[in-house]
């Protein structure tokens, strides 16, 4: 393996064709190596079948999301709301490529086995690696919890793991690992709208990870979300004005 790679990373874009737009012009400038997505592709509402165009065009080593999942689920194993997304996501995206989202491997391996990329963690797309909602604030898990959901046959030669579905960028280190907690394309819960993506740099065998906010046009997000007989027309106030839930954290920001 060289001694030098970048990755580019991005997740949960949940069918924001919008944002996942402005992500990938962005990425594009640095000319990775390699781009990998982490899931949640398309379970959303701002233009979903555009989104998926826009992610296939990448050519981007894939994960399977939780909500990447809830295409194909039986309805007695959804919530009522989703059932109804799952159908209105069923009129404008193509059989073919609900089942192959929904069928993507949970992790994959990249740079001779170096490198770990997961959606959750290695076992499960619904848990989370690093950062946990606790019904008022998101908390760090422990370093023992982290090796834990790391999992017993965790590779002492993987060097880099990188995760999403918290919609959170972070970063941490376990002894000589980098953990980096993506965060996501869309529906951002830090009280800022502009979409995350991450840049993750090897250089002389170390690792670093640089987190990059991308504005979008999110007020034209909104107003396709309205435009198509959405089944939560409520998601418009996830793009134009997100929630903010806390978090004391110490992640790189850079801003586009």
């Amino acid at each position: 393996m060289p001694q030098d790679l970048t990755i580019a990373a991005l997740t949960d874009v949940h069918g924001n064709a919008f944002a996942a737009e402005a992500v990938i012009a962005d990425l594009r400038r640095f000319q990775p190596d390699l781009i990998v997505n982490l899931g949640d592709q398309v379970w959303g509402q701002a233009d979903p079948r555009r989104a998926l165009d826009l992610q296939r065009s990448l050519d981007a080593i894939e994960v399977r999301g939780n909500n990447d999942e809830r295409l194909t689920m039986l309805a007695g194993e959804l919530a009522p709301a989703h059932v109804h997304l799952q159908a209105w996501l069923a009129e404008r995206l193509p059989e073919s490529e609900r089942l192959r989202l929904a069928a993507l491997p949970l992790t994959a391996t990249l740079a001779e086995g170096t490198v770990l990329v997961a959606h959750g963690t290695p076992a499960s797309p619904w848990e989370s690696l690093l950062l946990e909602w606790n019904g008022q604030a998101y908390v760090h898990w422990s370093a023992g919890e982290v090796q834990n959901r790391l999992g017993r046959d965790f590779s002492a030669e993987v060097e880099l793991v990188v995760v999403g579905h918290t919609h959170r960028e972070y970063t941490r280190t376990l002894g000589n690992l980098l953990l980096v907690n993506v965060g996501a394309v869309s529906f951002q819960n830090d009280g800022d709208p502009r979409a995350r993506w991450t840049l993750l740099k090897r250089r002389r065998g170390v690792w670093s990870a640089e987190h990059h906010r991308v504005p979008f046009n999110w007020e034209a997000a909104a107003a396709w979300v309205l435009a198509n007989q959405p089944v939560f027309p409520e998601e418009v106030d996830l793009h134009v004005r997100p929630v903010t839930d806390s978090l004391l954290d110490a992640a790189t920001i850079t801003t586009a």
